[in-house]
């Protein structure tokens, strides 16, 4: 199933993802730094972040909701792009909930003597939810490329249909009546 979204026959949906995973890896590890040394940069650095993660997650699954909508329906391939969009949208929520405490806490009202109280307790654990979270998704992000070939063109060799009506390249098999020798041809497959 080749992919709707893409740009110069790129898929878009694979090359944003990294942008929120590496954010939320980020929000995480800032959060863990704050917890130990107690310094305010840290706390600080996982609200910024968290927010720029959140609003690059939200920007990769444009592209990804346009690939999801696109898999034909009753399908290995629909199942499995539905989990992983559940799962990052799971990941979303509890990222988006982490910054607004994290900002709320950072830029809130002051407390009794003044300062803010920066605790690491709630966004801590819902980043680390969220991050679990992401990565499962993100296991089935890579099912989707690999096992049901989702925003990969398929061969022409052999096809009958075009690349956007195949739904997974295991389609394209032709079983071979005469012999079942493979020959490799310019990085091609070729039976005969």
């Amino acid at each position: 199933m080749y992919t709707k979204a893409r740009i110069a026959g790129h898929p878009i949906h694979p090359a944003l993802i990294a942008f929120p995973v590496a954010l939320y890896t980020s929000t995480v590890v800032a959060l863990i730094v704050h917890a130990v040394t107690g310094d305010p940069f840290w706390y600080r650095a996982a609200m910024w972040t968290n927010i720029a993660g959140v609003v690059m997650a939200v920007v990769a699954a444009i592209p990804g909701a346009i690939d999801l909508f696109s898999l034909p329906n009753r399908t290995r391939a629909r199942t499995t792009g539905l989990r992983h969009a559940g799962f990052n949208v799971l990941a979303l929520v509890l990222f988006a909930i982490s910054g607004v405490i994290l900002y709320r806490n950072l830029y809130g009202n002051p407390g009794m003597n003044g300062a803010f109280k920066l605790d690491d307790a709630a966004p801590l654990a819902l980043t680390i939810v969220g991050l679990a979270s992401t990565v499962i998704a993100g296991t089935l992000g890579w099912t989707l490329v690999q096992t049901h070939h989702v925003g990969v063109k398929p061969t022409q060799h052999g096809l009958t249909r075009t690349p956007e009506e195949v739904d997974d390249l295991d389609e394209l098999v032709v079983p071979s009546a005469s012999s079942s020798s493979v020959i490799i041809e310019d990085e091609r497959i070729l039976r005969h």
